[in-house]
């Protein structure tokens, strides 16, 4: 078996503006990025990708994993990541898959923006984005609440709501951000808006399992999971404790991309596959994993997301983007 080279690099990509969750102000995307080199001259990159409030390690500890690393690690050294290490875990396995199977320098899955979730600025900012992304062809929008009162929130949805095409679809993300009443509240008005609402993403902290599963029961598909199945354990085990409703499932944190792969095939989830805002080498590897397991695009792909950044990563190889970051 050839030996391999494993360099890595760090990344700093701030927003054009930044992104405002219940989780805090989001200014810039932080990770790393793989390189292994086989002394067969094949080379793949990986991206590590953590979001510590999603439950995945740190930055800072992915990185003292990977600096841990033999410089000539074994094959067998990169696929034993430690679950912990979810973000790792992704990284490392598809830096191997890519010494197997060379991406071609386009991107592998091309998707027309009706196949892509776009992501929209939070509150009234809303109103003057979703047109343009409209005319690109997205027809699934995501929009973030929690962060402002219930009351203004809902007024800002109803405009956002009224000024939508009819055949037009919202997600509505409330990262884990609302009280039970509130998620209660929430949830009858999404239901009373009828089919423009496609669901409400995560409305309570993945602490509130047993309020979580009764909204579940309560509304089914019209309530989400995301945080609470942020890996491939926490989604194995939501799963067996029989959860109703539709999980969302973002490829780049969940772990090891081979068990996740036969997981949702296992289980069938009723599933929608999101960006964990990487740069193009984790957006490639986690598209090549949603449309293995979703060939239809039955439910549009959360990864409508370049639009919040400033730089032209998205328009570069891997091996240029690499030749861009600082040793």
């Amino acid at each position: 078996m050839p030996s391999l080279h494993l360099s890595v690099r760090r990344y700093r990509r701030p927003f054009r503006q930044p992104l405002l969750t219940h989780h805090g102000p989001w200014a810039e995307r932080t990770g790393l990025i793989l390189r292994v080199v086989s002394t067969e001259g094949g080379v793949g990159f990986g991206e590590v990708a953590p979001i510590p409030w999603f439950g995945t390690e740190t930055l800072e500890a992915a990185l003292a994993y990977c600096q841990h690393l033999d410089v000539h690690p074994t094959y067998t050294a990169l696929q034993n990541t430690p679950d912990t290490l979810p973000a790792c875990q992704f990284g490392l396995h598809s830096a191997l898959a890519q010494l197997q199977h060379p991406p071609r320098r386009v991107e592998p899955f091309p998707l027309q923006p009706e196949h892509i979730c776009a992501l929209l600025p939070t509150g009234a900012a809303a109103l003057n984005v979703w047109q343009p992304l409209w005319a690109a062809g997205h027809r699934t929008f995501k929009w973030k609440i929690g962060l402002a009162s219930p009351a203004q929130e809902q007024a800002d949805l109803a405009k956002l709501v009224a000024a939508l095409p009819q055949s037009a679809k919202l997600r509505l993300d409330a990262n884990g951000g609302l009280t039970v009443a509130e998620a209660d509240a929430w949830l009858q008005h999404c239901a009373a808006l009828g089919r423009k609402i496609a669901f409400l993403e995560q409305p309570l902290s993945p602490a509130q399992w047993p309020e979580l599963q009764r909204l579940g029961d309560r509304y089914g598909p019209l309530v989400a999971l995301d945080e609470s199945v942020a890996t491939v354990t926490q989604l194995a085990q939501t799963w067996a404790a029989g959860w109703p409703g539709t999980v969302v499932i973002k490829p780049a944190i969940a772990g090891h991309p081979q068990r996740l792969q036969a997981l949702c095939r296992q289980y069938a989830f009723p599933a929608v596959f999101s960006s964990a805002l990487c740069t193009m080498i984790g957006r490639q590897a986690a598209l090549a994993m949603a449309t293995r397991l979703d060939p239809n695009h039955q439910q549009a792909l959360g990864f409508g997301v370049n639009q919040w950044f400033q730089d032209d990563w998205e328009t570069l190889s891997a091996a240029e983007l690499w030749d861009q970051l600082p040793p």
